[in-house]
């Protein structure tokens, strides 16, 4: 009999030494005995008490070698460990031999190390099952993401009906009755989770499968759907309480993230070689509002980490020097990071969704890390709340996207005057290819076309001056006479252009290529 790969995470009898034993277990590591874990498949009904524990935890003997004695007061077991059997030699029931499927070594926190031995069946004590009696496949045990799928999940068992319409009448009642009062989140919290306790031991009591499954994953998926049930049931009128409770600190994030348009994570404090964009994770988080499960929300938050992480990670190994170590992205470079993921995300009730979470969340798994991305969320929160990032909105210090007109003049300026004197200048076509010669063509076109606009400005000026004090001269002499043109007929050009605003005007005699708002 083969061991599975994960077998000691839902292994009950590991799971006994590092909770309910952790004592003798701790003492077992410190003094390096061997440990004997039954594995998971022959673990059904079997009842692990302290007697069962040290007749499991086995000290070297001091007679002789490859014999252990058991734990216990007295030390009342000796067994033999030969190849991969294990031989019960004194105070058994029954003296036969038990195979070991694997071995495990392992080191306490001396670093000295110790054995674990993964068995066929226990030492001692009837075997009254063992896992797959149920038919149920680790597929079959892994929770379900979304609302629907949890709901399917649940009308699988048919035993459970009954106990699935008292949950509906719960929900209904809830959704007519209940009255939630700005405040007191935190009671509507309790009588929920009240509600979900009481119907998952009903659901648990109910189902035929839990008590052929020696682990304890079934109960872990069938409380998560339970969960998810509920929540889902009564979402639209708790969701709406926790926005209402929490709009203040959703306004302000939503200022904040308009500050942090256009800001890098290098302005953040980011490491130089950790700042990259981060698409992907802003759209997972996007989505987050429009989420009903607990369980899927949190693991939206997950796959958010893991995104930045990953993008990180990539970007530093295609930028890595030769020779040099990756750094280590670090909670001080992942936060800023994660806040502008959040800035960029544009998730409206993000505040909303950590509240609940936090209060409306209580199945959790003992072997994943979603409590991780909660906390990680709630800092970066906390980080945006306090921090001040209005020194980060003037022009100077967000990213530009273009060139002002007095930058661009001065640009054209310094051109010219390195062009004229020779020198060898950035925008040599020596040193471009032709797609930037030809940018640099555009550029040079653009500043022509404004000075020739100042300069037709200037003469329009002008000419206005001297109608001026020619119509002023006419008034002195009494002469009613009709104020001639300032523009010669021979020039058709300058008469078109007379009759034009600065704006059209400057249009009407670029030198570009386009001939968008050209007058004729």
């Amino acid at each position: 009999m083969s061991v599975e790969q994960d077998d000691l995470e839902f292994n009950p009898f590991y799971l006994a030494l590092q909770n309910q034993f952790c004592a003798k277990f701790a003492y077992a590591q410190d003094h390096c005995y061997l440990v004997c874990i039954p594995q998971t498949a022959s673990m059904v009904g079997v009842t692990i008490t302290a007697k069962f524990v040290e007749t499991h935890i086995l000290k070297p003997s001091p007679l002789f070698q490859d014999n252990y004695i058991s734990t216990d007061r007295l030390g009342s077991k000796t067994v033999e460990v030969e190849g991969n059997e294990i031989h019960l030699l004194e105070g058994f029931e029954n003296q036969s031999n038990v195979k070991i499927v694997s071995e495990e070594l392992c080191y306490n926190k001396k670093y000295k190390p110790y054995k674990m031995l993964i068995i066929e069946r226990p030492l001692e004590g009837e075997v009254k099952g063992r896992r797959g009696s149920a038919g149920l496949s680790d597929e079959f045990l892994k929770p379900r993401t979304t609302f629907v799928e949890n709901v399917k999940f649940l009308n699988l068992f048919p035993e459970c009906r009954f106990q699935l319409l008292n949950l509906d009448k719960s929900i209904q009642q809830f959704n007519h009755n209940y009255l939630m009062v700005k405040g007191y989140l935190s009671a509507a919290a309790q009588k929920l989770k009240k509600i979900w306790q009481d119907n998952l031991e009903a659901i648990i009591a109910a189902n035929n499968y839990v008590k052929l499954q020696a682990d304890s994953r079934l109960e872990e998926v069938i409380a998560i759907a339970t969960e998810s049930y509920l929540i889902g049931g009564v979402h639209t009128k708790v969701f709406k309480a926790v926005c209402e409770e929490c709009q203040s600190q959703d306004a302000v994030l939503t200022t904040k993230s308009e500050q942090l348009q256009g800001i890098t994570g290098k302005q953040l404090g980011v490491n130089s070689q950790l700042d990259c964009p981060l698409p992907t994770s802003v759209v997972e988080l996007a989505r987050l509002d429009g989420i009903i499960c607990p369980h899927e929300k949190i693991i939206c938050l997950k796959t958010t980490l893991d995104n930045i992480t990953e993008e990180v990670t990539l970007h530093t190994r295609d930028n890595l020097a030769p020779g040099d170590s990756p750094p280590c992205l670090t909670s001080d470079d992942l936060i800023p990071l994660l806040v502008l993921v959040i800035s960029q995300a544009k998730c409206h009730h993000l505040a909303a969704n950590l509240m609940y979470l936090e209060s409306f969340r209580w199945a959790s798994s003992k072997n994943d890390n979603l409590g991780y991305s909660l906390v990680t969320f709630k800092a970066a929160i906390e980080y945006m709340l306090r921090e001040d990032f209005s020194p980060f909105t003037s022009s100077e210090n967000k990213v530009k996207k273009e060139m002002s007109i007095q930058e661009l003049m001065a640009a054209s300026k310094l051109t010219s005057d390195e062009s004229s004197s020779g020198t060898e200048t950035a925008f040599s076509n020596n040193e471009f290819d032709g797609v930037t010669q030809s940018l640099q063509r555009e550029f040079n076109n653009i500043s022509k076309m404004m000075q020739e606009s100042l300069n037709i400005q200037r003469e329009s000026r002008h000419q206005s001056g001297s109608q001026k004090t020619r119509n002023k001269g006419s008034h002195k002499t009494g002469h009613h006479q009709t104020v001639p043109g300032v523009v010669s007929k021979s020039d058709p050009k300058a008469s078109k252009s007379s009759k034009l605003g600065d704006f059209l005007l400057a249009l009407q005699n670029d030198v570009l290529d386009s001939t968008y708002g050209k007058q004729e």
